[in-house]
């Protein structure tokens, strides 16, 4: 795979994440959603549960995404099954760690912690496979008609936070329309994963179980992980659901049946990183 194909698990990666998400970092916090109070309270993690931390961590416990030491998102494109092995494989690995941290904390404990929910990025890339039907017709809602999209530039793109939610429910923000779809992140008895909630604004789709995103430590000087502080986004799993359309009709909108299923692993980029090969499906 070519050099824009990797998300680089080294140290450099590692350190530049705070700085990637600055405004992010700062609309949440300011907005008093996340307390460093609320991730001190959180009980410890199993050393398995902690690999869901760090794209390093997940490698170890996702073979998929190691490409010589480097955490790589698979190409549906090129390997369709190491590409669907992985999806699947996240899923319900993070199904079983949740479930074990679910049996294994006090739930009164955890049912006392403020709301803790992780921190996103504004622009995203993803890989993703799909097909759509009318009723009548079977195609894929990629460009192209390929079943899958490599490094397309994901719909989350402009995923800011909503000031009235206090920073707990972010909006897709973007030129036309403004305002596309509502994602809240729900945290779990796990500080770092959040289930995630859609709501898209022009069709009927959403995200079903399994859609989880996953974050990992904000760094000291030394390198070594802040437990106390907002985490922040790196990957997101997540199947989508649309069974609607939009159409327009004598200048009147409507919403067509029309039923999809997308498969999509989600990342943050920035700069020169969020080179793309196309848009991948639009809500």
């Amino acid at each position: 795979m070519g050099k824009n194909a990797k998300i680089q698990a080294g140290s450099d990666f590692v350190r530049r994440i705070p700085a990637m998400f600055t405004f992010s970092i700062r609309a949440v916090v300011l907005a008093g959603a996340l307390s460093a109070s609320s991730l001190s309270c959180a009980a410890t993690l199993s050393a398995q549960s902690e690999l869901l931390c760090s794209p390093e961590g997940l490698m170890r416990l996702i073979p998929q995404f190691n490409v010589n030491g480097t955490f790589t998102i698979p190409d549906p494109n090129a390997d369709l099954q190491k590409y669907l092995s992985a999806h699947q494989g996240l899923s319900n690995v993070i199904d079983m760690i949740v479930a074990q941290e679910n049996i294994s904390q006090n739930p009164a404990e955890v049912g006392r912690l403020p709301s803790r929910p992780l921190i996103f990025a504004s622009n995203w890339l993803s890989s993703e496979v799909g097909l759509q039907t009318n009723g009548t017709e079977l195609n894929s809602p990629e460009s192209g008609g390929k079943f899958g999209g490599y490094r397309v530039q994901s719909f989350l793109r402009g995923l800011t936070p909503v000031p009235l939610s206090q920073g707990s429910i972010y909006v897709i923000k973007q030129s036309n329309p403004t305002y596309q779809a509502l994602v809240y992140p729900m945290p779990t008895s796990h500080p770092c994963v959040n289930r995630l909630v859609l709501a898209a604004d022009n069709t009927a789709g959403f995200w079903p179980t399994p859609t989880y995103a996953l974050g990992r430590y904000q760094l000291d000087n030394n390198g070594l992980p802040m437990r106390d502080e907002p985490l922040i986004t790196y990957l997101i799993v997540n199947i989508c659901l649309d069974l609607a359309k939009s159409a327009v009709i004598n200048q009147q909108s409507f919403l067509r049946p029309n039923a999809m299923i997308i498969l999509a692993l989600h990342w943050p980029c920035e700069g020169s990183g969020c080179a793309n090969n196309g848009i991948g499906h639009q809500h």
